[in-house]
């Protein structure tokens, strides 16, 4: 465990942030700041929001010291003209155990929170429940393990950067869809902590679990990840609806 405290130490010390929150209000009207029970959080809302019609909602996990986001994919008017979707980017206190992860059985005090949000969202806005979607970025990809893992049956699909998980939890990450992503040469999160979980998920049966392992590639592999081309179709493909 000591060992597993110091990754995420220097996680937060070389992480850094990429866009301000001036930056994304500016470039996307849509998206706006509020908080939630002392959860700041930001929310991007589809251009045309029409209350008739249901839509997605992905759920952005941000790494350390990121205090806005270092992935606007989903912002982007390619995706959103063809897959209007919302996006929820919760903002954790690092001081208070971040997203949480595997190695612990209850979740953080932000990942309590964020999860009653979605919950509260879902009654202002007529959001698929069927098509939750959550994804995050080295201490955001420790959280997409930790809250599968704890919330089964609550998330379409969900896909990993950088993160990782313990192998002994294996078993509760075998029914949701799951994309994991790392980098072979990351010198922050070591990368087995992505390619140990992955071959236990398969071993145990799990058929819904992708890996992609970026080789020469440090703790930057989300540069990668937002260049892959299938990842929007294969995220909102996903349903619950499907595992019913």
């Amino acid at each position: 465990m000591h060992r597993f405290k110091m990754i995420l130490l220097s996680a937060a010390l070389l992480s850094c942030c990429q866009f301000s929150k001036a930056q994304l209000s500016e470039k996307y009207p849509n998206y706006t700041e509020h908080s939630y029970k002392a959860l700041r959080y930001g929310l991007f809302k589809p251009e045309h929001y029409d209350a008739k019609k249901s839509y997605p909602l992905i759920v952005y996990l941000h790494g350390s010291r990121d205090t806005v986001s270092r992935d606007i994919t989903w912002y982007q008017q390619s995706i959103q003209k063809e897959n209007p979707v919302f996006v929820l980017t919760p903002k954790c206190d690092e001081s208070n155990l971040g997203w949480g992860d595997t190695w612990r059985a209850a979740h953080t005090p932000a990942a309590i929170k964020t999860l009653s949000l979605i919950d509260s969202l879902v009654k202002v806005y007529n959001i698929n429940t069927n098509r939750l979607y959550l994804y995050g970025i080295s201490m955001g990809g420790f959280g997409v393990f930790s809250i599968v893992s704890k919330e089964r049956g609550k998330f379409a699909a969900a896909y990993a950067i950088c993160g990782g998980s313990s192998t002994e939890v294996a078993s509760t990450l075998t029914q949701t869809p799951l994309w994991i992503f790392h980098g072979d040469k990351d010198d922050v999160v070591p990368v087995s902590l992505s390619r140990d979980v992955y071959h236990e998920i398969v071993r145990l049966g799990g058929k819904n679990v992708k890996y992609t392992e970026y080789p020469d590639v440090k703790h930057n592999s989300w540069e990668k990840t937002t260049q892959e081309k299938s990842l929007p179709g294969w995220l909102l493909s996903q349903s619950k609806a499907q595992m019913k």
